[in-house]
């Protein structure tokens, strides 16, 4: 992933034209020392040339001004004064050239000194993906731009970047968590791309904040690519039986947050399995009229032929699963009911079932009791239904 520069470098000490738009002022005059007396003529012509834009002689006069330098300040002055011309010239490896050379005078002091390591950490970033010697620098100017400066949001995102390279995801994701808590505080929006990409690394990591930041994006924009990604990961990181991931299949459905037959196929299983073809035809229904599934394909096809012809001879006694399949949601809620009331073991699976039948017939306040009494495993199940219920109408 490419790190697209912002905005480089305002006028620093010397540089008499107008400063390049947005980054660090100048630094005060005492933070470097005054040129010697030697390098003063070349400076002089080099600063001229800068300052009427005479491009075709500047990197000759540059030359002859590191050439006269006797001094890490001659030096820094000489790179100084490169820095707007290099910066127009939109050449990154003139750019860094610059940078790298103010840097290596060992003055930069303070923002200047955060400021110059950070974009030079962006260049050596992007170089970095096919130079691994590019990446290694680029790790060291950006802890180096921290260390001066740690406030910065900016430069947390480049750390996550270069950490995910590195291989070293937690790190990566802990630098993306600082960057948006950073912004956070200063009363900005969390960036939806610096979230998605925290997840992302946690996600292929399989780290356990996966889920919560699956979740603070849900809560941020309870939208339906963010909906099936909390619901999928608590699947896939609760160890769940197939009895109870289909709560979470349904709160999929809930959400219109199904994004094809790999989402649809182990919910119409396990309710086939489970008989509660019903449901099953009901939920393929859905998916035809919406476009999300092709009827005429022979899977589905035999699937809903099957929940068709067994829902119509279903004989089954009818339990709060049945009639909650069936979105018969008072019988259903007065079933689990009579589950809660009998207590035990199943007393988390009726409390969790009875808060959904609730939920989905309007009941928030029973909804909610039933959903905050749900404890172990299922609890983050009744936690994402309780975060549907709170946005329900």
């Amino acid at each position: 992933m490419s790190i697209r520069a912002k905005a480089l470098l305002a006028a620093f000490l010397v540089t008499a034209a107008a400063p390049v738009p947005a980054l660090a002022q100048a630094a005060p005059a005492s933070s470097i020392p005054a040129p010697s007396k030697e390098a003063r003529p070349a400076l002089a012509a080099l600063q001229k040339a800068v300052n009427e834009n005479k491009t075709a002689e500047i990197p000759a006069l540059s030359q002859a001004a590191l050439a006269a330098a006797k001094t890490p300040a001659d030096r820094y002055y000489a790179y100084q004064l490169q820095l707007k011309p290099a910066v127009a010239s939109k050449n990154d490896d003139q750019l860094l050239a610059v940078l790298e050379g103010m840097l290596g005078t060992g003055l930069a002091q303070g923002a200047d000194l955060a400021n110059l390591s950070f974009n030079a950490a962006k260049i050596n970033y992007n170089k970095g993906a096919a130079d691994a010697a590019a990446s290694a620098k680029a790790a060291t100017q950006i802890e180096q731009a921290l260390a001066a400066d740690p406030n910065k949001s900016d430069y947390y995102l480049v750390l996550g970047e270069l950490r995910n390279r590195q291989k070293r995801p937690a790190e990566a994701v802990a630098a993306l968590q600082k960057a948006m808590a950073l912004d956070q505080a200063a009363g900005k929006p969390v960036d939806q791309k610096v979230s998605d990409r925290a997840l992302a690394f946690a996600y292929n990591a399989r780290l356990p904040v996966a889920r919560d930041l699956a979740v603070a994006n849900l809560k941020a924009a309870p939208n339906p690519k963010n909906w099936r990604a909390a619901i999928k990961i608590t699947e896939q990181v609760g160890n769940l039986p197939a009895t109870d991931k289909v709560d979470l299949f349904r709160l999929q459905r809930a959400t219109s947050s199904f994004e094809g037959e790999a989402d649809y196929y182990p919910y119409v299983d396990v309710l086939m399995t489970r008989g509660l073809p019903g449901e099953a035809k009901a939920v393929l229904d859905e998916a035809f009229a919406a476009g999300k599934l092709d009827k005429n394909k022979p899977m589905w096809r035999d699937l809903y032929s099957s929940a068709v012809t067994r829902s119509a001879g279903d004989k089954s006694a009818p339990n709060g699963d049945v009639y909650l399949g069936r979105g018969d949601y008072a019988k259903a809620a007065a079933a689990y009911r009579a589950d809660v009331a009998k207590g035990g073991a199943g007393a988390d699976l009726a409390n969790l079932r009875l808060g959904i039948a609730l939920a989905r017939s309007g009941d928030k306040a029973g909804a909610t009791a039933a959903l905050s009494a749900v404890k172990g495993t299922r609890s983050n199940i009744a936690q994402l239904w309780m975060m549907y219920l709170e946005r329900s109408a």
